[in-house]
Order: C-alpha cells, then sequence, then structure tokens
C-alpha cells in the first residue's frame, strides 16, 4: 500500500510579511488574506519491509539512507527526526513549482509529506495538528526566518484569512459571504507570470529582518490588510473597489523592503505593465524571483493573445482550490 499526501501551493493578497515570527513576537500578531492555489505538491510514501538495511528518497535528487542523520534533505530528516520514524522508507516528491518560486513551495511539501507519514504510520494527526507540526519544524526546529501564513493558507480550501499572535495562537478571521464571493469572482481574472528566477527566500527575508525601516512598512502593510479584513461594507461594488485599491496600496509598500525588486525584476514589471491591461501587479513571495500576480482587465484569449506576441511564456491562471491537505490510500 502507498500513501499519497496532496496539498496545494498558495496565493498571499493581503498581510504577508506581518505573519513573520520576529514581527509578531515584537507587534503582537500579524494578518494574512489568501488562497490555495489550483496547483499541488504530491508526497508518495512507501513502507519498506522491516528487514530492509536503506531507505530511498527520490525528490529533485535521488538519496539512499542507512540513519536518518544522514538524510542531507533538512525538511525529510527533521520529520522523520520529530516523529521517531526509525522505519524505513521510499519517498518520491512530485510538484508543480521548483523551490524559490514565491508559491509557498516547502510548505506544500512539509504538509503533504507529514500528511502521508500520518497515514502511514497511524499518527492519526487532525489536519490542525499537522499545521501547526509543520510551522515548529519549518519555524523551530530548522529555524527558518518566516512565518505561519504559508502552512495555514497552503492547508485549507478557498479564501481564508487567519491571525497570528505572539503567544503562537492563530485565529481564523471572520470574512462575511458576500466579500469572499467577491474575491473569488475577481480571482477569476487573476493570472500568474513566472519570473523565470529563482531565489532562497530565506536570504530575502533575512535581509528585510536586519533592515531598521522594515518594521514600520509592515506595520503599514498589516493595517491595510486589517482596514480590508474588517471592513463591514456589503456593497459588492465597493468591496471590488476596496481590494483593488488594498492591493495596490500594499504592493507599494512592499516594493521598498530589503532586495524585494531587483533591476531586473523591474523590467519585467514595466513590460508586463505596458502589455497587459490591468488593475494591479505585484510580486508573490518574498522577492528577487518567483512570480508575478496580475489582475487583467481583458479576456483569456487577450491576454494569451498578446503574451504569445511578445514572448511572454509560462502564463497561466491563478485558479482557487476548494480543497486544502488531503492524503489517501492506495
Amino acid at each position: 500500500m502507498i500513501f499519497i499526501g496532496k496539498v496545494p501551493y498558495r496565493i498571499s493578497l493581503l498581510g504577508g510579511a506581518s505573519d513573520l515570527n520576529w514581527f509578531v513576537k515584537e507587534k503582537q500578531y500579524g494578518l494574512c488574506l489568501g488562497y490555495p492555489l489550483k496547483k499541488f505538491s504530491y508526497t508518495i510514501i512507501n513502507k519498506l519491509p522491516f528487514d530492509s538495511q536503506k531507505g530511498i528518497l527520490d525528490y529533485s535528487v535521488r538519496e539512499i539512507y542507512s540513519s536518518i542523520d544522514d538524510i542531507v534533505h533538512p525538511i525529510i530528516r527533521e520529520v522523520l527526526k520529530e516523529f521517531h520514524l526509525n522505519s524505513y522508507i521510499e519517498l518520491k516528491s512530485i510538484g508543480f513549482a521548483n523551490s524559490g518560486s514565491g508559491l509557498g513551495g516547502s510548505s506544500s511539501f512539509l504538509l503533504s509529506l507529514i500528511a502521508a507519514l500520518s497515514k502511514a504510520f497511524d499518527l492519526n494527526l487532525s489536519n490542525n495538528e499537522i499545521i501547526e507540526k509543520s510551522c515548529t519544524i519549518e519555524i523551530n526546529n530548522l529555524s527558518k526566518p518566516i512565518g505561519k501564513q504559508d502552512h495555514f493558507l497552503c492547508a485549507n480550501g478557498g479564501i481564508n484569512s487567519f491571525k497570528f499572535n505572539s503567544d503562537d495562537s492563530v485565529i481564523r478571521n471572520n470574512l462575511s459571504s458576500i466579500k469572499k464571493e467577491t474575491i473569488s469572482r475577481l480571482i477569476k481574472d487573476f493570472y500568474l507570470i513566472p519570473t523565470n528566477q529563482n531565489r532562497n527566500a530565506s536570504k530575502v527575508l533575512n535581509s528585510i529582518k536586519n533592515d531598521h525601516s522594515s518594521i514600520n512598512k509592515i506595520l503599514e502593510i498589516r493595517n491595510i490588510a486589517e482596514n480590508f479584513i474588517k471592513d463591514k461594507e456589503e456593497r459588492e461594488y465597493k468591496i471590488e473597489e476596496k481590494f483593488h485599491a488594498s492591493m495596490r496600496e500594499s504592493w507599494i509598500v512592499k516594493k521598498t523592503l530589503s532586495n524585494v525588486m531587483s533591476d531586473y525584476l523591474q523590467d519585467q514589471f514595466r513590460e508586463i505593465n505596458l502589455l497587459i491591461p490591468n488593475n494591479w501587479i505585484r510580486l508573490i513571495g518574498a522577492g528577487l524571483g518567483g512570480y508575478f500576480l496580475v489582475s487583467s482587465k481583458i479576456s483569456y484569449e487577450e491576454i494569451l493573445k498578446i503574451t504569445n506576441q511578445n514572448s511572454i511564456k509560462g502564463i497561466f491562471k491563478a485558479e482557487i482550490s476548494d480543497e486544502g491537505l488531503s492524503c489517501v490510500c492506495l
């Protein structure tokens, strides 16, 4: 029997950076608003016979291990250590995006790995327990300079907003049905355009942390998100106006954070902005690479025509997934 963990990547819309662990500890809380992308990480686990002498790990490279401590891949090593899983496994990882894509790839993989192992070894972890374990492993065990938004947005289907408190508690913010419906409609006109630049997110995030001007900028990003999340407006056109305005305002602040944009990305941004009529464009993830998210004012057919004529490769619709983390047994 094999066990397949399946978890979406994520799109962060508002509040990104305010979830960073150091910011939450200093400023009491952070916020996020976003959704899981209809693109997935899959982790396939096969439990090897009890008399096996080695385990097999097949991701971007292939590892054969005899001891957990010998495993090169830090996430796999720490997960097996966290759950004291000394039985040998065969692992295969399949994903849409490469590391450094800005779509929450490492968290998506980590969640899918824990979900598959939970089923394979009868750990009986709930979805919330899987999410919390994944946060602990990335933030505490591996000391990554990240926050919790990737884990929570990847693991929960549909549009969600979360508040991350300094005591480590997480609260799901209430969004009205009309606000969710409006955002869902707007997402139908969202597109992702690859920058063809992969980067080390940890280096970018450490740069932001070490820049003393960052904290006030992130406070501003949090305030923009909070104003939209808490707004009681029930008129659809007003929600739409405020959403687009919030996305534009948040991006104006975010792009001034340390190491978010390079000259190369600035050139790409300007080219896309000139070619595609849009409400806004923003870079997804920590910065220096990944994907641009575009809210288009024109049809899919027109988008494809423009991008094909101007050699913009790899564009696709940023569709929302109604499912979060899951695991099946075959």
